[in-house]
C-alpha cells in the first residue's frame, strides 16, 4: 500500500492544513475499502490557480450576523456523513473515506502559529468539533497526481467561527512555519492566503508549498456551525491550485440540506 500524507503539520507536508489520503492499488486486503469515484470531468471541476490575496486588516471578532449564523444546532455525525460528497460527485479516481489518525498532535514553531495548525487539524485544537468526516478521490493510480479531499467538522455554538477567526488571524504572520508532527519530525512550510470570493458565511483560501515538495490549495468555508474544507493536493505541483468553485459549492449545498434533515 502506498500511503501519501499531506500535512501542513508534519514532515511529509507540514504546516496548517492536513490532508491524508491512502492509495491502495497494490493491496489485496484493502481493495474492498476503496472504489472508483465518479467522473465529474471538465472545466467545472478543474483546479483553479489563484493569485495571492492582498494584505488585509487584522481579523476582527465575528460580527453579530456571523455569530447569529454560527449559533444553529451542530450537525450530528450521521448528518455529516450524509452530507459528504460521494464517489459520483468527485472527480474520477479511487474513492476513500479513510480519515485522519485521531491520535495525531502537531505543534507549530513559532507557537503563535499554532492556531493555523489547529485550523487544519480541528480534532487536536480547542474548541474541538462535535462531529467530523472526510472523503477523498485519489487520481493517477499508485503514483497519484492529484488528491481531492473534502472534510466536514461540526461545532457547538459559535466555536466554528472562533476556530476560523483564530486561524485566519495567525495566517497573517505565519508565511513560514516549522511544524513538529506526532512522529517527532519537523517540516518547514510556506503559506499564503489566496484571494477568493465569499462562499457560505465566511471563506478562507490558503495555498501551501512544503519544503519536501508538492503543493496544496484549500478552500475553508463556514456554513453555520460547520467548517467545510475542500482541498486539491498535487504531489509534483509547485504552485498551489484551489479546488473548483463548483465542487466547493456542491459540498456547501449538501451540508445545508443535511442541516434541514
Amino acid at each position: 500500500m502506498r500511503k501519501m500524507v499531506f500535512r501542513m503539520s508534519t514532515a511529509a507536508i507540514a504546516g496548517s492544513l492536513l490532508m491524508v489520503a491512502t492509495a491502495c492499488g497494490g493491496d489485496e486486503d484493502k481493495k474492498d475499502s476503496a472504489k472508483p469515484a465518479g467522473s465529474v470531468a471538465g472545466p467545472s471541476t478543474a483546479p483553479v490557480v489563484s493569485a495571492p490575496a492582498a494584505p488585509s486588516a487584522p481579523a476582527a471578532a465575528p460580527s453579530a450576523e456571523a455569530s447569529k449564523a454560527a449559533s444553529g444546532a451542530a450537525l450530528t455525525q450521521a448528518q455529516l456523513q450524509s452530507a459528504l460528497l460521494v464517489a459520483a460527485e468527485l472527480p474520477q479516481g479511487v474513492y476513500s473515506t479513510e480519515g485522519r489518525d485521531a491520535g495525531d498532535r502537531s505543534f507549530a514553531e513559532p507557537a503563535s502559529c499554532q492556531a493555523l495548525v489547529d485550523l487544519s487539524m480541528p480534532n487536536q485544537g480547542t474548541p474541538k468539533p462535535t462531529a467530523g468526516g472526510q472523503a477523498s478521490s485519489i487520481i493517477g493510480g499508485q503514483m497519484p497526481t492529484t488528491i481531492i479531499t473534502t472534510e466536514l467538522y461540526s461545532f457547538a455554538g459559535n466555536d466554528a467561527a472562533t476556530v476560523l477567526a483564530k486561524g485566519r488571524d495567525a495566517l497573517k504572520n505565519c508565511g513560514s512555519v516549522s511544524v513538529v508532527g506526532a512522529d517527532g519530525e519537523t517540516s518547514v512550510n510556506k503559506y499564503q492566503e489566496i484571494a477568493h470570493a465569499k462562499l457560505g458565511d465566511e471563506t478562507l483560501a490558503i495555498g501551501l508549498t512544503p519544503q519536501d515538495g508538492g503543493a496544496l490549495g484549500v478552500v475553508i468555508v463556514r456554513s453555520g456551525p460547520t467548517l467545510i474544507m475542500v482541498s486539491n493536493a498535487e504531489p509534483a505541483g509547485t504552485v498551489a491550485a484551489l479546488p473548483s468553485d463548483a465542487l466547493v459549492t456542491k459540498q456547501i449545498e449538501k451540508v445545508a440540506a443535511a442541516a434541514k434533515s
